[in-house]
């Protein structure tokens, strides 16, 4: 019954999209074939209708190998072109003159922006020549910088290097949505992530959780990581942030020079760890992202 209601709901939608009035006979296919096909029909009279469209799909890698040319001449994409993705994540549903805010930022024609969910937008940037990450990197800041200021909107942006061929394209997407679920979980006070700038993040994230919970037992035994208090969170925090200097430390905490070995040897005493000394620092660095992770 599931599956009929679904083949119907399909018929009802390519009827809306095309104006014309199609219906079903008893043929006695499989309806998971006629869903597809249905699915089908749909996705090419919508990509022939509204290039955004084509892009998402494309992003998504749902369009065949042997469509893209086709779609890229129809849509005028300059294919020998140099291109790169930006991925903008908003906290709350984005609303259209946030899209136009964006879209003033750039000359018009050469960029497309896709919206893939009512919280993520894609910015598919088409360039003139091949453009240093760096480059990029600005693009993404000033995206995050002018929401910010302008329309005082929380909004960050996950990007990759630059590709020169359109083919790229949906590689580059799942390197974006890696950076911004990386970036998330252990930048999580940074708006713009690089997927080749993740550094230790995006080397755990790749690793089994099993991996991740044997390194916690090697390293901290039965010793729990989200036991820790807040003040002794801050106070790991802004001592690496610090360059493990204990002098720097205490003058960011506001808290003298033995508070803060206190601070430090009860850690060493709950976990084993000395954050003085390099190797243990390295160790609860990791410890610490890990945990996120995981947890």
């Amino acid at each position: 019954m599931k599956k009929e209601e679904d083949i119907e709901s399909l018929v009802d939608e390519l009827n809306q999209e095309t104006g014309l009035d199609f219906s079903l006979k008893d043929s006695g296919d499989d309806p998971k074939k006629t869903a597809k096909i249905l699915t089908k029909l749909i996705h090419r009279y919508k990509g022939t209708q509204n290039a955004g469209f084509f892009l998402k799909q494309y992003l998504l890698g749902e369009v065949p190998e042997e469509e893209v040319e086709e779609k890229s001449v129809l849509y005028h994409f300059d294919t020998d072109s140099y291109w790169t993705v930006l991925l903008l994540s908003f906290k709350q549903n984005y609303e259209p003159y946030m899209l136009r805010m964006i879209s003033s930022l750039y000359r018009p024609g050469a960029d497309h922006s896709v919206e893939m969910d009512p919280k993520h937008l894609v910015l598919v940037r088409q360039l003139k020549k091949e453009t240093s990450e760096d480059e990029i990197r600005e693009m993404a800041s000033v995206i995050v910088d002018t929401l910010g200021t302008e329309a005082m909107i929380s909004v960050k942006v996950a990007y990759d290097t630059c590709y020169p061929d359109f083919k790229n394209l949906p590689q580059s997407y799942r390197n974006v949505c890696s950076a911004e679920a990386i970036g998330s979980l252990f930048m999580e006070s940074e708006q713009v992530y690089g997927y080749h700038r993740l550094g230790l993040g995006k080397l755990i994230y790749s690793l089994p959780k099993e991996t991740c919970e044997d390194f916690l037992k090697d390293h901290l035994g039965g010793f729990d990581l989200t036991d820790l208090d807040p003040e002794t969170k801050n106070t790991i925090k802004v001592f690496f942030d610090s360059g493990l200097s204990l002098a720097e430390t205490a003058r960011s905490l506001y808290v003298h020079r033995n508070t803060l070995v206190y601070r430090i040897e009860k850690l060493e005493k709950q976990c084993g760890l000395d954050i003085r000394k390099f190797d243990d620092a390295i160790v609860m660095k990791i410890a610490l992202m890990i945990n996120d992770y995981i947890r």
